[in-house]
């Protein structure tokens, strides 16, 4: 369905927006209002890297027999898209839930 979206984008695109929901973090908690919509958009799109990371993931090990190596890859892939999607969604339910 989405053919441009792969592993690397995912991984590129949540890590800077989970540093930029880092870094919009200590604002928002000093200005509520004005980086409310910033904070949120950046925890947002940080959760649908981790969890598209993790599907794309799941999909790969599954559709195909890797070696050891690849396995050990897909891990670490598994572990990054929990760092992303888990924090990113229990913020982001926390401020709009």
């Amino acid at each position: 369905m989405l053919g441009f979206w792969d592993i690397r984008r995912a991984t590129g695109i949540g890590v800077v927006a989970g540093l930029a929901a880092l870094v919009l973090w200590p604002l928002y908690a000093a200005y509520q209002e004005p980086v409310f919509w910033p904070f949120v958009a950046a925890l947002a799109l940080t959760a649908f890297c981790g969890l598209s990371l993790l599907i794309i993931t799941f999909k790969d090990m599954y559709s195909r027999t890797r070696g050891k190596l690849m396995q050990r890859i897909r891990i670490f892939d598994v572990v990054l898209g929990l760092l992303l999607a888990v924090p990113s969604l229990a913020q982001l339910e926390a401020l709009l839930g």
